[in-house]
């Protein structure tokens, strides 16, 4: 069964992170225990966490339905710059899922790769952000050159 955060679940069910808290401590989220000081809520086949009613207040205005939201993941540049320039390692990646957004400075991305954002381990050509792929993950090129 797969498993999902507490952030996650609220960005599903279009609620606030503190509610689905209140509703997991309230054991209204089907399944929903803590590991580690972190809830963890299991997801239905629709990737939806079940929410029991047990006649609480009016009728829930949380999604049904899995909603279809792009994910986008943004490198900010001005930060990088700043960070080059004052040897500093704020978060350059921000990850957009719906109306909410996240810093960070690793994104794992399951079954294809990860995206990293390091400055104090730079790669050979001086790359402090890269995106490392699965060996076992097949990639379309168009229009290269190779480089020796």
């Amino acid at each position: 069964m797969l498993y999902i955060g507490t952030t996650q679940a609220a960005c599903r069910l279009h609620l606030s992170v503190q509610r689905v808290r209140k509703l997991a401590i309230d054991g209204r989220i089907e399944g929903a225990y803590k590991e580690n000081g972190h809830w963890q809520f299991p997801v239905s086949s629709d990737g939806m966490p079940k929410i029991s009613r047990k006649n609480k207040g009016p009728k829930g205005r949380w999604r049904i339905r899995k909603q279809e939201i792009m994910t986008f993941i943004h490198v900010i540049q001005t930060i990088l710059r700043y960070n080059r320039d004052n040897k500093t390692q704020y978060p350059v990646i921000a990850v957009k899922m719906g109306g909410h957004s996240f810093l960070c400075n690793e994104v794992r991305i399951p079954g294809v790769g990860r995206l990293i954002y390091d400055p104090e381990h730079q790669k050979n050509c001086g790359a402090t952000l890269w995106f490392e792929i699965d060996p076992d993950i097949p990639l379309q090129m168009n229009s290269f050159i190779e480089v020796l």
